[in-house]
C-alpha cells in the first residue's frame, strides 16, 4: 500500500511539472506572438509565474494562472505585462505601457 501512495504522488507531481512547462510554453509563445504584432520586443527570460489558484472555467475546475513578463519598445524602454492561463489555453494578455493599461482578450470566458 505504501507503495502505491509513492507511486500516486509521483504521478501527481510529474503530471503538475508537464503542465506547468507547457502552460509557461504557452503563454511564452502567445506573448511573443502579440507583442511581434505590436512592433514591441518580448523579452523571453522575463516570463515568471505571479499567481496560481484553482478557478471554474466552462463548467469544469482547472488551474488558473498568471505569468508576469517585461517588453522594450522602439526607444528600448522596458514595461510591464501580465499573461493570464487559464484551463489550457492563454485567455487575456495585458500591457502596462507609458502609464495606460491595454487588455487583449483572446478567449471567451
Amino acid at each position: 500500500m505504501l507503495e502505491l501512495t509513492i507511486l500516486m504522488v509521483f504521478a501527481l507531481l510529474g503530471y503538475y511539472w508537464y503542465n506547468q512547462i507547457s502552460a509557461l510554453d504557452l503563454s511564452r509563445t502567445t506573448g511573443k506572438q502579440i507583442t511581434q504584432q505590436k512592433g514591441w520586443a518580448f523579452l523571453d527570460d522575463s516570463l515568471m509565474q505571479k499567481r496560481i489558484k484553482i478557478k471554474p472555467r466552462l463548467g469544469k475546475l482547472s488551474i488558473f494562472r498568471e505569468f508576469e513578463f517585461e517588453f522594450s519598445d522602439i526607444e528600448a524602454k522596458r514595461f510591464s505585462g501580465v499573461i493570464t492561463h487559464h484551463g489550457g489555453t492563454v485567455t487575456e494578455i495585458k500591457y502596462f505601457h507609458l502609464n495606460e493599461i491595454e487588455t487583449i482578450p483572446l478567449t471567451n470566458q
